[in-house]
């Protein structure tokens, strides 16, 4: 199909041709994945601590994709782990940010 792109004769359908610009958005996307540096700098965190989160299964492993050197992670599967721990942190009964269970007076 690529070949007869290129020498301009196409007889590809509409569908076709929407089914291929699909999968080439998707292959080319750099957007929507992120690489190691990337991906801590999103989260706020250090690559030590991105490579604890992968290690105890809070973060997927990265993935190999092209337009990448290295690993990259989905933005989608970052957004889930901050949104979570977004939500832990504000369920926690720890929290200091509630000052009017602290014991003492600021």
């Amino acid at each position: 199909m690529i070949d007869n792109i290129d020498a301009g004769n196409s007889n590809a359908s509409e569908d076709e041709l929407t089914e291929l610009l699909e999968v080439i958005n998707r292959v080319t996307n750099t957007k929507s994945r992120l690489s190691k540096y990337q991906a801590c700098k999103y989260l706020n965190v250090s690559r030590a601590t991105f490579d604890n989160y992968v290690r105890d299964g809070k973060l997927p492993k990265g993935k190999k994709q092209q337009g990448f050197k290295e690993l990259s992670w989905e933005l989608k599967d970052l957004q889930n782990f901050k949104n979570k721990e977004n939500d832990s942190n504000t369920n926690s009964d720890n929290s200091d940010s509630d000052r009017s269970s602290w014991p003492w007076e600021i």
